[in-house]
């Protein structure tokens, strides 16, 4: 029943989208809810049979097909990539340095707080400290750009200081994640990071700018420089993965190469309806529907104090790094607000860390559950304060509803 899964998401996630839009906040917000009272129907509401001319029909929402799961990794992946279609490669060198000091800090804070509590207050053993530090460092930049798409500030001082450091923080993000679980050697993970930023170099001399053209000029075929476009993008996604890198770094990379060709303009606005249309509103309500509420019958309460720990942390490491770099106290607050989401390596990092024993499984099953908690309430809480943060944004477009 994977499709009609999707059929209901899309429908209730444009509802609820709509019904956040009238009240002038973002649609991204009633995708999030949408996935939050999937949750709840999930979790509390039986399965459903209905007869029909000698035929059994039966039905329990379940999120977590293979089409569902296809749909909401496509989303997080195109929108990446086209985000770093609408960036600007001369403001990013700019932002450089604020990237850098951004997500050092960014990642170092919320490290040695969460390893100095789970040590300290909850008795871990040093290993397993290591590892709850280490659950929330890296950045998942999802839902805060597709926030400031949504405020028009991607290309704002704040967007470009978040995407910068957020590309940063995901590489050290994932060292720090292969130091603590000893996942590959940290030799093996610069070899293969070094490997991937030689083949962008190669690439951004020529041949990505001649493939457009040719695309564009030889080809006859409907969107078939559309299609060459995404196909690309997935590649280079393919790419960052197998080098240990996140695939929606690869996407943004791959974005960041088509934004300077001539052929920009053909492609992005065909990708980002479909995107924003379709596999966007999948993958949000994917994230609201990962928050269970049974988690709270079960959760020692000392462990919801991993929460605002990580909050503070990301806030106050990315907001002294973006001020630290040169940028006014209202940027960095807003580059503090922006960095607090996480999602993939944090899941990765418990799930695995649970799976091979690390945590027992007392202790793996509470801090998976209040990672989720926190993945949900950042992906959720983000959104509204950088609206408040940038109380002078042009009004979304239709096209991003």
């Amino acid at each position: 029943m994977d499709i009609l899964d999707l059929s209901l998401a899309l429908f209730v996630s444009k509802l609820l989208g709509e019904g956040f839009v009238r009240l002038k906040q973002m649609a991204v917000l009633g995708e999030l809810f949408a996935g939050i009272l999937f949750s709840l129907i999930m979790t509390y509401l039986p399965t459903i049979h209905l007869y029909y001319f000698g035929h059994l029909f039966t039905y329990k929402v379940h999120l977590f097909g293979e089409a569902f799961d296809f749909f909401a990794d496509m989303g997080i992946i195109l929108l990446l990539f086209v985000a770093g279609m609408e960036t600007n490669i001369g403001d990013l060198k700019k932002s450089g340095k604020r990237g850098l000091y951004t997500a050092s800090l960014g990642v170092t804070l919320p490290f040695v707080l969460g390893a100095l509590f789970s040590f300290k207050m909850l008795h871990f053993s040093a290993r397993q400290s290591l590892v709850a530090g280490s659950i929330f460092t890296a950045t998942s930049v999802g839902v805060t750009v597709r926030a400031l798409m949504d405020l028009k500030q991607l290309r704002s001082t704040a967007g470009l200081t978040v995407i910068t450091a957020a590309v940063i923080d995901d590489v050290i993000g994932i060292m720090v994640m292969t130091f603590v679980l000893g996942t590959e050697s940290f030799g093996t993970l610069i070899i293969g990071f070094s490997i991937f930023i030689f083949i962008l170099f190669i690439l951004a001399w020529g041949p990505v700018e001649s493939m457009m053209r040719f695309s564009h000029e030889k080809m006859h075929s409907p969107y078939a420089i559309v299609s060459i476009a995404i196909a690309f993008g997935l590649l280079i996604a393919v790419l960052a993965r197998e080098v240990g890198l996140a695939p929606i770094t690869g996407a943004y990379f791959a974005g960041l190469l088509l934004s300077r060709t001539r052929e920009k303009k053909i492609i992005s606005n065909p990708i980002k309806n479909i995107t924003y249309a379709v596999f966007v509103p999948i993958f949000f309500v994917k994230v609201g529907s990962l928050f269970d509420f049974r988690m709270f019958k079960s959760v020692d309460i000392k462990y919801f104090l991993f929460i605002p720990l990580a909050f503070i942390g990301k806030f106050i490491g990315c907001g002294t790094g973006a001020k630290l770099s040169g940028v006014d106290w209202k940027d960095a607050i807003r580059v503090g607000v922006g960095m607090m989401p996480e999602m993939e390596v944090a899941s990765v990092i418990v799930t695995y860390a649970y799976s091979q024993h690390i945590f027992s499984n007392v202790i793996g099953s509470q801090m998976v559950s209040v990672t989720i908690l926190y993945i949900v309430t950042s992906a959720t809480l983000v959104p509204l304060l950088l609206k408040i943060l940038f109380p002078r944004q042009i009004e979304q477009s239709k096209v991003n509803m």
